[in-house]
């Protein structure tokens, strides 16, 4: 057990508790996502951002009444990258 198996730039905690919480649900809004994770609206745009360059996340727009709202869940991808990496931390862990 190495830990290059670990994808350091998904453990980061922000970017994982991120993971973590889109895993839980179909999908997120800004404000669950910010009440889930504690972040900020500028870190959870730039996380979201980086997640769904690297083709984790996808993220699309809904017209709710008025107001608009950005919606997140895992790409097909990200739910296999999350799973992953879950499973090489429980590994490493020895669970």
């Amino acid at each position: 057990m190495s830990y290059t198996e670990i994808n350091a730039h998904l453990v980061a905690p922000k970017r994982f508790v991120t993971m973590a919480h889109l895993n839980q649900v179909e999908q997120a809004d800004y404000p669950a996502l910010q009440e889930s994770t504690g972040l900020s609206v500028s870190d959870l745009s730039k996380i979201l951002r980086d997640l769904e360059e690297r083709g984790l996340v996808e993220i699309s727009k809904e017209r709710r009444t008025r107001y608009g709202a950005t919606l997140v869940r895992l790409s097909p991808q990200g739910k296999k990258t999350f799973g992953n990496l879950l499973a090489t931390l429980s590994r490493i862990a020895g669970h």
